[in-house]
């Protein structure tokens, strides 16, 4: 099929897949894991027809008939972001071909080294309908709804006239570039946002907490929408309590990434999240790779056959339990390759420095540098709502925290600023190790 077709009928697709995919997330719990454990099966009897794939089954003496089940992937091996990379490269080297044909990505960089992905527009397409799916999960409306959403590659700000359809109420969504949200541009920024009311707010995590901030940094009022979604990062506890304060409950938490797409979603109220079962599977790993409740995340998006990603080390950790035989993740702490770094050669997981901030109230965003083994400086913006604690008193706090999990070990250095700045790639580390 020529490639201009192809992606003429993405959009068909899209709508396809969003008629097949599962919405209601609560619903025969039963019904959702056998659809799961035939997607499994059909994920690797298309993979033991790939070479990459089919050298990994032999080496391990697998056959398809081993993989029926989510349960059942543990036994194949875990793929790195490394042995990806390395694949994608192989694969675009060797179809010059077939490559025009194919959906190109990158990933954001957040691990140090971007990442380019390959997919087909079946793939796109299955992606596209899954997201609005977990849209339409929470109640709402893709096609009559408002949203507004952040500024991409392939989706760039316009001109805030509305085309014909969105004049008759269909398809309404404003871009933002979240360059604008920055000083006094975030005010403009806000009050685009009361005057067009969406019922959707979907922007990136650190962008939607500056507007936050600002606008109780300036007393602004932010008409509250039905739901907001803060993408590309973790919500930690400390974000929640901000963004509340200004946007409300309506906090959808979702979670996914560039190679695997969107697969769980935390909705309002709920303390748990949901998982895409008839799209993904999320297994958990203790450190010798045996099934556990808490421990790495492995992901598996299923609808992937023509470029599948089995048991994608995606590099976060999580905790969760099993009911009904499907997974519910409860909390997911974040990217286990941030490490304190140590003179003697060890490295510290940073979980424990991510706790500290939930001890104390009057923090609106928080972040840790590690400069040298002996010199750790932490990045401090207050709440402007609570002045419950002093900057000394939440400083002293720090120290102490600190002293106890360290000792002696690091010299501490507490600032204050107005607001956190985000890397490079957008996203907003809240540790950052500077010892090479």
């Amino acid at each position: 099929m020529k490639l201009h077709l192809q992606k003429k009928l993405i959009n068909l697709t899209t709508f396809y897949y969003l008629l097949i995919l599962e919405r209601d997330f609560s619903k025969n719990p039963r019904k959702r894991k056998k659809k799961q454990n035939e997607n499994v099966h059909r994920l690797m009897k298309a993979a033991y027809e790939i070479p990459f794939y089919r050298k990994r089954f032999e080496e391990h003496h697998l056959t398809t008939e081993d993989f029926h089940c989510a349960e059942d992937l543990a036994k194949f091996p875990v793929l790195t972001k490394a042995e990806l990379r390395e694949w994608m490269k192989e694969l675009y080297e060797a179809n010059p071909g077939k490559r025009d044909s194919w959906d190109a990505t990158s990933t954001s960089g957040s691990t140090g080294v971007p990442l380019t992905l390959y997919q087909s527009q079946r793939e796109h397409a299955c992606a596209n309908a899954s997201w609005i799916r977990i849209l339409m999960s929470f109640g709402y409306k893709p096609f009559t709804g408002k949203m507004v959403s952040f500024e991409s590659s392939y989706r760039a700000e316009k001109k805030k006239k509305d085309s014909v359809l969105q004049n008759l109420g269909i398809l309404r969504r404003r871009i933002i570039s979240e360059k604008r949200c920055v000083g006094d541009g975030t005010a403009d920024v806000i009050r685009e946002l009361n005057e067009y009311a969406p019922d959707l707010i979907c922007l990136r995590k650190n962008c939607i907490v500056r507007i936050a901030l600002y606008a109780q940094q300036h007393k602004l009022k932010v008409q509250k929408p039905k739901w907001y979604i803060p993408v590309s990062e973790m919500v930690d506890e400390v974000t929640r309590q901000i963004l509340e304060k200004t946007f409300g409950p309506g906090l959808v938490d979702c979670y996914g990434s560039d190679e695997t797409g969107s697969c769980l979603v935390k909705r309002p109220g709920k303390d748990y999240y949901d998982l895409c079962c008839d799209t993904h599977v999320v297994n958990i790993y203790d450190s010798e790779n045996h099934l556990a409740d808490d421990g790495r995340m492995i992901l598996t998006p299923l609808y992937k056959t023509d470029f599948p990603l089995i048991n994608y080390d995606i590099g976060d950790t999580a905790s969760s339990y099993m009911k009904d035989g499907i997974r519910y993740v409860t909390t997911i702490h974040g990217r286990l390759n941030d490490m304190v770094k140590h003179e003697n050669g060890e490295d510290t997981s940073v979980l424990e420095l991510r706790k500290i901030p939930n001890g104390i109230t009057g923090i609106a965003q928080f972040r840790y540098v590690q400069e040298t083994y002996h010199d750790l400086r932490v990045e401090l913006v207050r709440d402007p709502q609570d002045k419950t604690h002093s900057r000394e008193e939440i400083a002293g706090f720090f120290r102490s925290r600190l002293k106890e999990l360290f000792g002696d070990e690091f010299r501490i250095e507490v600032i204050w600023l107005d607001v956190i700045p985000p890397d490079p790639n957008g996203k907003l580390r809240c540790f950052v190790c500077n010892v090479k």
